[in-house]
């Protein structure tokens, strides 16, 4: 299954991935991740990804999370080998209990192989959540380090699954919201991710 989280710059996107890849930890999944985890994983990197696809030991039983996918596998560069060798990763990920996990801005900028074979889209936002359980959209652009204190921040997520019915392309919707203040523990927000 392919798992795409996507927003804008400080919308939750890796704070979203990291809480789903925790759950599948504790499931007994290895995760593999190219930014530092707060529990058990082993560091991902482009040149592991390509060994693994051109040669016969596989993945299996796992999750395989890119933060800032788009990088990695450009739609910019479709045409290119490695985004060709790891097309063969990705489409035979479910035979193995594979699953990969990206962050984007922006949909479009994900190699059209990756894209086209999403199976959900996460939209991520940040929400404060009121006394009533009324949730508010975060509007500013600038994010202060006492929000990864407060109690009321949440991660609204958008889940939007595809599935065919009687040849007819349906899409499923589901809001769910993540307390985020238990999440920050996890993963360092300013880790800048290494492309090598």
């Amino acid at each position: 299954m392919i798992n795409i989280f996507i927003g804008y710059q400080n919308s939750g996107k890796t704070l979203s991935m990291t809480y789903f890849l925790y759950l599948y930890y504790l499931k007994g999944y290895k995760i593999f991740s190219n930014y530092n985890l707060g529990f058990p994983h082993e560091k991902l990197n482009k040149q592991m990804l390509l060994d693994f696809a051109q040669s016969d030991k596989q993945f299996s039983k796992c999750i395989i999370a890119i933060d800032e996918i788009h990088v990695y596998f450009d739609s910019r560069s479709s045409g290119s080998k490695a985004n060709k060798i790891f097309s063969y990763l990705v489409l035979q990920s479910s035979k193995r209990d594979v699953h990969i996990f990206g962050t984007t801005q922006e949909f479009m900028n994900i190699e059209v192989r990756i894209r086209s074979h999403c199976n959900i889209k996460i939209f991520c936002n940040r929400y404060f959540k009121k006394n009533n359980d009324e949730y508010i959209e975060v509007k500013s652009s600038v994010r202060h380090l006492t929000e990864q204190q407060n109690e009321n921040l949440y991660i609204r997520c958008l889940m939007m699954t595809k599935r065919i019915v009687d040849v007819n392309l349906v899409i499923d919707k589901k809001y769910i919201y993540i307390k985020a203040k238990k999440l920050f523990k996890l993963y360092d927000t300013k880790e800048l991710i290494n492309f090598s």
